[in-house]
Parts: structure tokens; sequence; C-alpha cells
């Protein structure tokens, strides 16, 4: 890892906790999957959410509402991890 402002190899990152509330920043719907194994989620929601402690945070996730859920820009979305197998589990957000 490296600084993404001044590149230097020892950024001297933290870990600082979130509520993993947000703001919808963008969303796209796919209805092909690229990868095996994804396609019993098809069509998936993908969305970008900038975080409320760090607005330039910006994390991608499925939208676990589903394609039909009512999306506008701006709305409020709350992380829900989602379980993918035993010990791995992976950010996914829902409307809040």
């Amino acid at each position: 890892m490296v600084c993404p402002r001044c590149h230097h190899p020892d950024p001297g990152f933290t870990f600082e906790p979130v509520s993993g509330e947000g703001t919808l920043r963008s969303w796209v719907i796919l209805h092909q999957s690229f990868l095996p194994g994804f396609d019993t989620l098809l069509p998936v929601v993908l969305v970008d959410v900038a975080l409320d402690e760090q607005s330039d945070v910006r994390l991608i996730g499925r939208l676990l509402d589903g394609p039909d859920a009512p999306l506008v820009l701006g709305s409020r979305v709350r992380v829900a991890f989602e379980d993918l197998a035993p010990d791995i589990a992976v950010p996914a957000f829902t409307l809040a």
C-alpha cells in the first residue's frame, strides 16, 4: 500500500470506526455475469456510496434491496454485511 496523495510507501494509515451510513452517489444494474458463480444473483445492483464520516472515502457494494428499489441520487443507505462463505463477509448496502 502507498499513500494515494504523495505515494509514500509507508502511508501510516490507521483504522477508524465509521457508522456505515452514507449517501448514494451512483449505481449500475448488471444483467450479465462476467464471473462464474454469480448468474443466480442477476440482475444485481452495485452502488457507489460516500460515507458520512469521510465523504472522500467511497465504497462499492451490492444493494440488497434488489433491482426494483426506488433509487435516487442522494438516497440514504446503510451497510449490511453479506456473508459469502464461512468467515467471509463483504460490505453490502440497504436503503435507509
